[in-house]
């Protein structure tokens, strides 16, 4: 069952300064609330293409895989190990708006169980709207 999820939310952080902290993948887990490691440097920036970062506890701890990195406009990743989900592939998109930014962050996913896409939607989107509006709050 495919799953579209798109969350926009204003963030009173330049786009330098929040594209900073989403993409450093020791201090993710502070805007998701769960714990994030770099598991493999990307080329040229520990934190940009090709690197890996992963999420979670084991055993159900999963990979993600950076596939875009435009500093500080954008970074596009994938699950690459370790979830239920299937397909599984997201953006983040940092547009300045005055002295905030826009943050449009798109996934886009597929569950083998109908109920479980809904579930995981809901989750994601309560953690990532919390985990923005902390980051702004901390500005």
């Amino acid at each position: 069952m495919s799953q579209h999820l798109q969350i926009c939310q204003t963030v009173p952080l330049s786009a330098e300064e929040i594209f900073s902290r989403v993409a450093d993948h020791e201090r993710l887990g502070e805007v998701l609330g769960v714990p994030v490691k770099r598991s493999r440097d990307g080329d040229g920036d520990i934190n940009g293409l090709g690197s890996v970062r992963t999420l979670g506890f084991r055993p159900l701890d999963f990979d993600e895989t950076i596939t875009r990195f435009d500093p500080p406009r954008r970074i596009d990743y994938r699950i690459s190990r370790g979830s239920p989900l299937r397909d599984h592939r997201a953006s983040i998109v940092f547009s300045p708006n005055g002295a905030a930014t826009e943050v449009t962050w798109t996934i886009d996913f597929d569950t083998p169980l109908p109920l479980l896409g809904g579930v995981v939607k809901r989750a994601l989107a309560l953690g990532i709207r919390h985990g923005l509006r902390k980051l702004g709050a901390s500005g």
